[in-house]
């Protein structure tokens, strides 16, 4: 079996503008985090178009080269097209891996030449092309990044079972991809799964911060916390309201040019951290905090949501 453990950090990501930025009706279902605005539908594209080209100007100003993916082609309107984390991943043995999305218009948003053909532009290479839509079919949802929570160096993967995370697709990517799978199950104080992995925790090269009491109290739920602390240096335990209230879960670690680490969250993030958790952050890389309030409180996704790393390697010249 192949070998897939790889460094963590990336100095290279993709985002998609939020062009149809709106609440999402299908999502609506299941997705807790986002709620129905009160503004108007242009008013708030407008603020959610300021919100991520002011976050795009911020991230490049630390030396993080970002690929603005251009518009799908296609009539469906894609409320949730600026999360493209999760219907794509990269690896850095060139693979490109495209996950099958469980509501139609986020199933609409895989626009998989265009990706390609940017990122090639871009003297990324691309070796090996998988697409998943095809192995997990009848409802296997299976949403990147969004589910999927990966430490490369060890080769782990952590992962909450949900709508958007059905367990015999994880259990078969993890098997046939050649990572070590640590999964759980996670109630709300509402009673709800937690849609999406990346909100309630986060791993970086050497911390993790994981929304613990939202986790089912089992042996599976310690199983995974024991790996966490045994994988990580710090491990941030967050309260549920600093993970739904604040989205302090949905951070990512990432490097610029010069390999010095950084860690990109949101303003609301940054404020729902205590003093202390921030004191063990800022020791892993300096603090990036964006404004996105128009896209979290809508969308239902922060800063992580918008973020998919490029670990592609570049094309020999």
């Amino acid at each position: 079996m192949q070998d897939i453990r790889q460094q963590q950090l990336t100095h290279a990501i993709v985002m998609v503008r939020p062009i149809d930025f709106g609440f999402n009706e299908q999502t609506g279902q299941d997705n807790e985090f986002q709620h129905r605005p009160k503004e108007d539908e242009k008013l708030i594209q407008v603020l959610a178009l300021r919100e991520f080209d002011a976050m795009v100007e911020q991230i490049e100003s630390h030396k993080i080269d970002v690929t603005v993916l251009g518009k799908n082609h296609t009539s469906t309107k894609l409320p949730d097209a600026v999360f493209p984390n999760n219907w794509f991943s990269t690896r850095a043995d060139g693979s490109l891996i495209i996950y099958p999305m469980k509501t139609p218009n986020r199933q609409a948003e895989v626009q998989v030449e265009q990706l390609v053909n940017q990122l090639s532009e871009k003297q990324f290479e691309i070796k090996q092309l998988v697409d998943l839509r095809q192995t997990y079919q009848n409802g296997q949802a299976l949403e990147g990044t969004g589910s999927l929570i990966f430490h490369h160096p060890t080769g782990q993967l952590f992962a909450a079972v949900s709508e958007r995370c059905e367990f015999s697709a994880l259990r078969d990517f993890a098997t046939t991809q050649g990572y070590r799978l640590q999964w759980f199950e996670t109630r709300s104080s509402h009673g709800k799964p937690i849609y999406h992995t990346n909100v309630l925790m986060s791993c970086g090269e050497d911390f993790a911060v994981i929304a613990k009491d939202v986790l089912l109290a089992n042996d599976q739920s310690q199983s995974a916390i024991n790996a966490l602390a045994e994988t990580t240096r710090d491990l941030i335990m967050i309260s549920e309201e600093q993970m739904s209230n604040n989205f302090c879960g949905n951070i990512i670690q990432l490097k610029n040019r010069n390999d010095s680490p950084c860690i990109v969250m949101s303003t609301s993030a940054l404020n729902g951290f205590t003093q202390k958790q921030l004191g063990i952050l800022e020791k892993h890389g300096d603090i990036v905090a964006c404004d996105i309030p128009t896209i979290e409180h809508i969308g239902g996704g922060s800063a992580r949501c918008m973020i998919a790393e490029n670990f592609l390697p570049n094309s020999p010249q």
